[in-house]
């Protein structure tokens, strides 16, 4: 740029302007917070050009369409750089590795524990956090590596066991899964990997006990 010329962060070179879905090399567009002199925020749920102008059917432009979709792209794959990818939890040369996502992380650490505790059974888990970006790379590596990969859901049609298989290739040798509405406990876990583990079943569906 020329001396002294500066970037305006929120749009071009030395103007005012406010281009809110501007293009960027990392696909993170610059917002203005409410409190800042000269810039309107401009909100689009349809396709926009940078200046947040819709680009409908009545007026498109193929061109910056694209140019928007591949801005968004970008955009994950800058996050996906910047947050922390699952590690493996227990010893490596585990015979069965437990994977799960969100809500069930606590659940299965607790029955790792109880597995290698009271039953014998060394287990390690991969708590997957992030669904979308996914760190395929990473997950990949990890599960390529274990004996037994059991997957370990809250709902009826293995939803998650199925996106994983879909980003790495990977298919689980076994599933827990729960959809009654209410969570796991550690015992359903352990008595179902027990099952699993002696060749009884694939797919375990365990019961929750109610007290009256």
């Amino acid at each position: 740029m020329p001396n002294g010329a500066s970037e305006n962060p929120y749009g071009g070179a030395n103007d005012s302007s406010y281009l809110r879905y501007k293009l960027t090399e990392s696909g993170i567009s610059p917002r203005a917070v409410p409190g800042v002199p000269g810039h309107i925020h401009v909100a689009a749920s349809d396709e926009h050009d940078e200046d947040g102008t819709l680009i409908s059917d009545e007026f498109t432009n193929p061109t910056k369409r694209r140019l928007m979709v591949e801005k968004r792209a970008r955009k994950m794959e800058t996050v996906l750089a910047q947050i922390a990818p699952p590690k493996l939890v227990g010893p490596e040369n585990a015979a069965v590795t437990l994977v799960g996502w969100g809500s069930t992380e606590g659940v299965i650490r607790e029955a790792v524990e109880k597995l290698a505790g009271e039953e014998g059974i060394v287990a390690n888990q991969l708590a997957i956090k992030w669904i979308a970006p996914f760190h395929t790379a990473e997950v990949t590596r990890i599960l390529s590596r274990s004996k037994k990969i059991i997957i370990i859901e809250n709902n009826f049609s293995g939803q998650f066991a199925r996106y994983l298989r879909s980003e790495t290739g990977i298919a689980a040798h076994g599933h827990i899964r729960k959809y009654d509405g209410e969570p796991f406990m550690p015992h359903h876990i352990v008595n179902a990997v027990k099952e699993q583990l002696a060749g009884k079943s694939e797919l375990s569906v365990p019961h929750h006990e109610i007290h009256v």
